[in-house]
């Protein structure tokens, strides 16, 4: 059943070669149905909605959303996933947990997890001579405040260097091009992570970043984390967009937690192009021992990304820490925690609104010309 949905999903990446049968000569092979190029469906079964109906019942479109996700293929798609949790051979995948017994992890009273979030103080800005980002990191623990570090780039240097105009426009095309806000992000939330003490850790968001690992950097940093005995870091997902895995979320019950797959698994059942190919490397090494899965403390169902090795220990502690009096935002109470400490003293409206400032100051046409036009609604 678990082959059938991921399956579904990834219909080209589950057929083995002795499944791909020629069919006899004497045969015409079934003609199939081209997939439709989405753009294509995407205006074929777009419907208009007048200024009237929109103003009296939204058009219909909130009771449609909500027809689509109790359809009749929705539930079925559930049903199997059920299905193929309870019948799953390996029992350690599917468990039942108690959430939010904080004494059932005796590292959290002694300090020794902590949380690490991060936050854009400036989002990637991209100015007509230059770009520029900032980035603030931070961590706490039930035994200490926050820790913190902010990591700012722009262009300036890179482009001084420029030998001629048209090496300054494609410099510029690189900066604009081939940064990866979040890999940059997620970058410094590892270094964050080999930086302080405590030996058990939190992140928000997933354990591996599918950009920073098509950098060379980024897998040095990921072998170095894996490389340290001391440490071990579970991922929390908030939010899961992945297909196969909201079948399995929609499945679950409330206090229970289930292993679906390696991060190797997703990485070569994905048929979708990917614009930054991963390191193989990687791929075939410590993608192989991360584990992916769900849990759901209550009404809402989390991600989560945690080595082998760490699973027991780290699924163990992330239960005990649960805030269940925070229905939809029980995950960890240190992530909750981090979350609002690191938004709060991190805040992007500032940075930004001195810029602007700066900009006046040096003449109006710059301030104009180059501030984001949302900045004067």
């Amino acid at each position: 059943m678990l082959r059938r949905i991921l399956e579904f999903f990834n219909p080209s990446e589950h057929k083995n070669p002795s499944e791909r049968k020629n069919p006899p000569e004497h045969e015409n092979p079934p003609e199939r149905k081209q997939p439709v190029e989405m753009f294509h469906e995407l205006l074929n079964g777009s419907r208009c909605v007048s200024r009237n109906d929109f103003a009296a019942n939204f058009g219909g479109i909130a009771n449609d959303v909500v027809k689509m996700l109790t359809s009749d293929q929705a539930k079925q798609a559930i049903q199997e996933a059920r299905k193929t949790m309870d019948n799953d051979p390996v029992d350690s995948r599917l468990r039942k947990v108690k959430f939010g017994l904080f004494s059932d992890a005796k590292e959290l009273e002694r300090g020794e997890v902590a949380a690490i979030d991060g936050t854009f103080a400036l989002p990637m800005q991209k100015y007509s001579a230059g770009q520029a980002i900032c980035i603030g990191i931070g961590s706490l623990s039930h035994c200490r405040l926050m820790q913190d570090s902010s990591h700012y780039w722009s262009s300036k240097a890179f482009l001084s260097d420029a030998a001629d105009t048209d090496d300054f426009i494609a410099r510029e095309k690189r900066g604009l091009f081939g940064i990866y806000p979040t890999a940059y992000l997620r970058y410094y939330e590892i270094k964050h992570c080999l930086k302080i003490k405590e030996p058990y850790l939190f992140l928000d968001g997933p354990l591996i970043d599918e950009s920073l690992i098509s950098t060379q950097e980024g897998v040095q940093l990921y072998n170095k984390l894996f490389g340290k005995k001391n440490k071990q870091v579970l991922g929390i997902i908030k939010n899961i967009a992945n297909p196969a895995f909201t079948k399995f979320a929609r499945a679950l019950k409330s206090g229970e937690i289930y292993v679906i797959e390696t991060l190797a698994d997703h990485l070569n059942q994905s048929n979708v192009a990917r614009s930054r190919p991963v390191s193989a490397e990687f791929k075939n090494g410590i993608a192989c021992d991360v584990f992916r899965g769900v849990f759901k403390p209550g009404k809402k169902t989390f991600g989560f990304e945690v080595h082998r090795d760490h699973l027991e220990d780290m699924l163990r502690i992330m239960a005990a820490d649960c805030q269940m009096n925070k229905p939809g935002h029980e995950i960890p109470f240190l992530l909750n925690r981090i979350d609002e400490e690191v938004r709060k003293n991190f805040s992007q409206h500032i940075l930004r609104d001195r810029i602007a400032t700066e900009m006046a100051i040096q003449s109006e046409e710059l301030f104009f010309e180059e501030t984001d036009e949302r900045f004067f609604r």
